[in-house]
């Protein structure tokens, strides 16, 4: 397995979560780096790139493959809890008696940071007005402990705290039995739970296997669910790619005989 890493321009690894990739990659195979998504457009498509997930994005977008948002699949709907709908950004901003409500961008994820709207001075949360955009809304729930699960292949490889109590744990049978009912899920991905005021455990969200940060996953689990993933979305491409360099090769290969 052949793995590309990015790397800030001062040769050093991205971010937290890079390393913890890079030692895992080292462990599985060969291992190298980039700098610029742009150095990426002419690689091998089975090659697994780890970067940012805007890097990403705008990598597979490149080679016109598209990049789901999960969030809240139709299998795990009554695992919310909670009423969630989608919305634009300016219908809810325009209308204060539609606030009270969580939301958060569906596609342009870097706009802002999920966040509840109450009052007039949480609009400046909501990262400018520039210009509409798509957004999950939900109904307000207070979760005191939120939860990632790490799942590859159907398989869970880990449950780790990121946010409220540490000593509030989501009941496992309940994310279980979400993992099972999750049949359209992708090869590698994380599904967060919390648990809410009233001890219920709920799903958070999901999250896509590529550009996924790194909660408490050791090195090589974490290695192998970001390949399944990133080798699942590339799979046709990387297929199609490897046949013109066989059909190249042989075309050069003639060449050199005549």
């Amino acid at each position: 397995m052949k793995a590309l890493l990015r790397k800030n321009h001062d040769g050093l690894l991205y971010d937290y979560h890079m390393h913890i990739a890079y030692e895992g990659f080292r462990q599985l195979g060969d291992v190298d780096f980039y700098t610029t998504v742009h150095a990426l457009q002419a690689v091998d498509p089975a090659t697994v790139i780890v970067g940012s997930e805007q890097d990403l994005h705008d990598l597979l977008t490149g080679w016109d493959i598209e990049c789901p948002n999960l969030d809240y699949p139709e299998e795990l709907q009554p695992f919310l809890g909670r009423k969630i709908w989608p919305s634009t950004l300016f219908t809810i901003t325009n209308d204060p008696s539609l606030w009270r409500v969580f939301i958060k961008p569906r596609k342009e994820t870097k706009r802002f940071i999920g966040t509840v709207l109450e009052e007039t001075s949480d609009l400046v949360k909501l990262g400018g007005f520039v210009s509409d955009i798509d957004v999950w809304c939900s109904e307000k729930v207070e979760f005191i402990s939120e939860w990632r699960v790490y799942v590859c292949d159907g398989v869970p490889f880990g449950m780790f705290w990121y946010k409220g109590k540490w000593d509030i744990t989501p009941d496992v049978e309940v994310v279980q039995r979400a993992i099972a009912a999750y049949h359209s899920a992708p090869r590698g991905y994380a599904i967060d739970f919390g648990v809410d005021s009233k001890g219920r455990t709920l799903l958070v969200e999901v999250n896509d296997g590529f550009g996924l940060g790194n909660y408490g996953l050791p090195p090589v689990p974490y290695a192998q669910l970001l390949a399944a993933r990133w080798q699942e979305l590339t799979a046709d491409l990387a297929r199609e790619y490897q046949k013109e360099t066989e059909t190249q090769d042989s075309y050069t290969a003639s060449a050199a005989e005549q």
